[in-house]
């Protein structure tokens, strides 16, 4: 106004009302400012609160004072300054070099730690890497890519983090032989995690004390991921009492929406000493996790994600280069995206991507098949909803959330049912099935993983359990369950599951050619460990049993004994009835 040569009182009437305000531009303050004051007349519902969200991230803390405010009492206290955080300097990325490493004895224990120098390695320093002692980068928790002991393994001696998925395991027995197999292949000291459905309670209720019990064994457990749900904060505050008493160091959770997100909030705030991993990934990633955009629900919580200490955000969402993690690792991406203040995530996972990896258990077709897809942009995703599109199609999996999939027949079979029979009651559809049962059959040995079981020794398909012989079904399960050229089972309970069988059909025919104790063919279940030659010595000892065709009682408790908990889920289909979306979808 100093300068100004013109009319002063009409310069002020074009600005009160006709000249923009370009106030982003007006409030652009300097590195140094850290306080703004409101001095103006609308109090809390004037410029002041307006300002206080454009700047939120800035370090620039606004007072609002006079009468219809509540900071006179900051804005004349000297001694107990309050001052906001500056997003991109606190949460940004820096280098550090170590100068120490530590090594102890034990893990988490006090009793003996030794300082030697280290070589001077330059690392990443982030929340994430802080807590975790690794580099920012993580293998979340996939079943079943990181149920495999030698993958997970892989990633630990690598350096990484790494969630080994509790989906895989059915009974505590094989958890701990996973943990024992994997601890077998790693450093001494290394510390594992498990991913556990919250979704699945009977999984989850005895994966997570049995996780404390390991710990409580000296096993060096570090961390635990509440996955498919979020806890009650007083669930949580449960939870996490128990970790921590036993020395579990951190516990994570991966919300799906914005309501998912601050309950999280809650539980961080309700426990402002544990540290969270707040794992998001929005819709686009793998599925099963959310319907959401990724950006928008962070641009709405990311503010109070920050006021606690003890959340570590990581994201994931497609990621998968150096390219693409930059922007999100410094926070550009919301000041290039939306016009805000920079949001810096602190660690980053990778699932689906992983996948094709090496050391991934994964087939050399599946891999080809995933690098194969062409994907899509950020607009387009939402397409597999309804449709293939790049590639993927997105159906319902068998806990009733959405799953994104290569869009193999298979997969194009599965959004069909998930569009017909399994849309309907669960009464009507045995109907649906029973009308349709040449064309279901069809469609599942034509383009699905999991067959149709019936099968008669001419190779046609006999339509119903109780066409097949004894013999026929034992044969049908080792070609189902075998894998031939690799001399091994899919998993050692489906071997069980066949020598429980061929003990039924032992009791249906030992006595038919005399009476009296026989001893069992089958004193081990070792000798399925190559079926082969043990089945054929079976049935000649059983003739019978290749003519006779199935009870009703023994269909119904081969039924039974096919799904029962603890096991590996069956690999085929016996049945049409009302429970085919379990056998349909289950392990999906």
């Amino acid at each position: 106004m100093r300068d100004f040569k013109g009319s002063i009182t009409r310069s002020l009437c074009e600005q009160i009302c006709t000249a923009p305000i370009h106030w982003t531009k007006a409030t652009n303050f300097p590195a140094t400012a850290t306080h703004a004051i409101d001095l103006g007349p609308g109090g809390l519902s004037g410029i002041g609160p307006l300002t206080a969200r454009n700047l939120d991230g800035r370090g620039v803390r606004v007072i609002v004072v006079g009468d219809k405010g509540k900071g006179d009492a900051e804005l004349y206290n000297s001694l107990d300054v309050k001052y906001e955080d500056w997003w991109s300097k606190k949460y940004a990325p820096r280098l550090i070099r170590t100068r120490y490493v530590v090594v102890g004895n034990g893990f988490f224990c006090t009793a003996r730690f030794m300082l030697y120098p280290s070589d001077g390695t330059i690392h990443l320093d982030t929340p994430m890497s802080r807590l975790l002692g690794k580099a920012p980068v993580m293998v979340a928790g996939m079943t079943p890519s990181t149920v495999k002991g030698g993958f997970v393994s892989a990633i630990l001696d690598a350096g990484y983090h790494v969630e080994l998925a509790g989906g895989g395991h059915y009974n505590a027995r094989a958890l701990r032989e996973k943990v024992a197999e994997i601890q077998a292949k790693i450093p001494a000291g290394v510390g594992l995690t498990l991913n556990s459905l919250y979704i699945n309670p009977r999984q989850f209720t005895f994966q997570l004390p049995l996780w404390q019990e390991l710990r409580k064994e000296g096993v060096p457990i570090e961390g635990f991921c509440v996955a498919a749900g979020i806890p009650t904060t007083e669930k949580a505050n449960e939870i996490i009492e128990g970790l921590e008493a036993v020395g579990i160091r951190h516990i994570s959770f991966k919300p799906g929406s914005n309501d998912g997100i601050r309950q999280v909030v809650n539980i961080a705030a309700a426990n402002p000493e544990f540290p969270i991993i707040l794992q998001w990934t929005g819709g686009r990633a793998g599925g099963h996790h959310s319907f959401e955009d990724f950006h928008q629900p962070i641009l709405a919580t990311y503010r109070s994600i920050r006021q606690h200490s003890n959340i570590v955000l990581v994201g994931g969402s497609g990621f998968g280069g150096a390219d693409d993690v930059w922007p999100y690792l410094t926070g550009q991406w919301s000041v290039d995206r939306f016009g805000v203040q920079p949001m810096p995530f602190d660690g980053f996972l990778f699932a689906s991507r992983v996948m094709v990896a090496k050391e991934a258990h994964t087939s050399s077709s599946v891999k080809d098949l995933i690098v194969g897809a062409a994907g899509v942009g950020d607009e387009q995703w939402e397409g597999t909803y309804t449709k293939p599109t790049g590639g993927i199609l997105t159906v319902q999996s068998e806990l009733g959330e959405p799953i994104h999939k290569v869009a193999t027949r298979g997969v194009k079979l599965w959004k069909e049912f998930d569009e017909t029979v399994f849309k309907l009651p669960k009464e009507k559809r045995a109907a649906w099935l029973v009308e349709r049962r040449d064309e279901v059959i069809e469609k599942l040995n034509k383009d699905f993983a999991k067959p149709w079981f019936g099968w008669k020794k001419d190779n046609s398909v006999a339509m119903d359990l109780n066409d097949m012989t004894y013999e026929e079904t034992v044969l049908r399960m080792v070609r189902l369950m075998f894998v031939t050229h690799e001399k091994r089972w899919i998993d050692k309970s489906l071997r069980n599951l066949v020598g429980d069988w061929l003990r039924r059909v032992e009791e249906r025919f030992a006595g038919v050619n005399g009476t009296g104790n026989k001893p069992s063919l089958l004193q081990s279940y070792n000798a399925l460990d190559d079926p082969t030659p043990f089945v054929a010595s079976f049935f000649k000892a059983y003739p019978l049993a290749t003519e006779q065709l199935l009870a009703a009682e023994d269909a119904a408790y081969f039924l039974a004994i096919s799904q029962r908990p603890g096991q590996k889920p069956a690999p085929f289909i016996p049945v049409l009835d009302a429970s085919f979306e379990v056998w349909f979808k289950k392990v999906s």
